[in-house]
């Protein structure tokens, strides 16, 4: 059974710049969390991850960094195998790829980019994971698909040794994204299958498909994929986001939040019991989590929207330091 860990994915509603940024950095290191993540959104709400990552490393010793995640889209695979091996080289091994096929039509639309069906940016994925990775090992690197075509294009960084590389992680719900999570990532996130994105919609794919069974469903996609290339899907480490996180011993205001913003399609009992929900006690809190690595093998939590308050000291206090013992 895999060590427990815990990401934090700050999507702020209010930017941090400068030196607040580094400080929170600093803080996220010193209370124990694993990984410090970021977006790559075009909107202003988010900032350039790469920056921001580039300047959290510099600042921690300890401290992973991961994108969650880079959109294939919006760069080169040979420039993101370039990006990747730097930061990972930069902060000396600290850096895990995250990379999707883009999910956010508001992205697409703000810079004249088509936003292709699914099957089309999942192959585009897979394309893309081909060529980076064998930049990261291969000298040379020549790959002629239909999305792309690269020719005789050098190593992304030399100084990368073998099995030194950058960490991938790809996340998803539906079976052709996971399958190539299995064929390509070292963490795969697994989210909620979101065909309708709207509210109703994605409160309906979270009733109806986030319970244990979907999800090791799910997994199991993932690592028949990984063994059918030729993978060992026990190597494969399952990372999942929460819908939402407090600790606290009247759980009801914060369940009763949560319902509006599910748009009434879950319960208080669906919510309370959630896998993707930890509010309660410290100890229900700890017992969930337990029993989500029991159950499923997921062992690396990522909190989503954590700045507010002292939620990180007191996850920290109440959570990761009594699971790490």
């Amino acid at each position: 059974m895999k060590q427990l860990r815990f990401g934090i994915y700050p999507y702020f509603s209010e930017q941090k710049h400068g030196k607040e940024w580094i400080k929170y950095a600093q803080k996220v290191e010193k209370l124990g969390y694993s990984t410090l993540m970021y977006p790559d959104h075009i909107p202003n709400r988010t900032l350039d991850p790469i920056t921001l990552l580039a300047s959290a490393a510099a600042v921690t010793k300890t401290l992973n960094i991961g994108t969650l995640v880079f959109d294939v889209d919006f760069r080169h695979p040979a420039i993101l195998a370039k990006t990747a091996a730097t930061l990972h080289l930069l902060s000396s091994g600290r850096f895990e790829f995250g990379i999707g096929a883009g999910h956010d039509p508001i992205d697409y639309n703000m810079i004249g980019m088509p936003f292709d069906p699914p099957s089309v940016r999942i192959n585009r994925l897979d394309e893309a994971l081909q060529i980076i990775k064998s930049m990261w090992t291969q000298e040379k690197t020549t790959f002629h698909g239909k999305h792309y075509s690269v020719t005789d294009i050098e190593k992304a960084a030399k100084e990368l040794t073998e099995g030194e590389y950058p960490k991938i992680i790809v996340g998803g719900g539906g079976k052709k994204l996971l399958e190539v999570a299995g064929r390509h990532a070292d963490i795969v996130g697994i989210h909620t299958n979101l065909h309708d994105k709207t509210e109703e919609g994605v409160a309906r794919a979270a009733r109806d498909q986030d319970n244990y069974e979907k999800i090791n469903e799910r997994i199991n996609w993932v690592k028949d994929s990984a063994e059918a290339f030729g993978r060992d899907p026990n190597e494969i480490e399952f990372q999942m986001m929460t819908s939402g996180f407090k600790i606290t011993d009247d759980p009801e205001p914060v369940i009763k939040h949560l319902i509006e913003s599910y748009a009434g399609y879950l319960s208080y009992d669906d919510l309370i019991e959630h896998p993707r929900v930890f509010v309660g006690s410290a100890s229900h809190i700890r017992d969930k989590i337990l029993r989500l690595r029991k159950e499923t093998g997921i062992n690396y939590i990522v909190l989503w929207d954590v700045l507010s308050g002292n939620l990180l000291d007191e996850f920290s206090k109440f959570i990761i330091k009594p699971l790490s013992n």
